[in-house]
């Protein structure tokens, strides 16, 4: 599990540098491995990891091009990517490679941009 969650933190981190070069991004949710059916019975079949990054320009925040920008990142980086249509100043794109997921927002309202990725399971 650890190997799966070095490697989803790298590439989050990776893309956020791709999308915002000028600033630091930082991993502001990371609690470890966990067990999602935990909670209802117990029986699930693993455990994941889920991660959460985040950067933004403040002194230029553009929601849509980021967004756009990290869908063109992902692919590159060989993960499949899509821009989710915008939806009420909600930016989003969702990408999977080999069973893990993210997803990257951004809104009009906000120069930060946030990339979640989760393990496979």
């Amino acid at each position: 599990m650890s190997d799966a969650r070095e490697f989803l933190r790298e590439e989050l981190l990776a893309v956020a540098a791709i999308v915002v070069p000028t600033q630091h991004a930082v991993i502001t949710h990371d609690p470890g491995p966990v067990n999602p059916g935990a909670l209802f019975d117990g029986r699930a079949p693993a455990t994941v990891a889920s991660v959460t990054v985040e950067t933004g320009n403040p002194a230029a925040p553009d929601p849509a091009g980021a967004v756009i920008a990290a869908a063109a990142a992902l692919t590159a980086r060989g993960w499949s990517a899509a821009v989710v249509p915008e939806e009420a100043g909600h930016y989003r794109a969702t990408a999977s490679l080999n069973g893990y997921d993210i997803t990257v927002h951004a809104w009009t309202t906000d120069w930060r941009i946030t990339f979640t990725g989760q393990t496979p399971a």
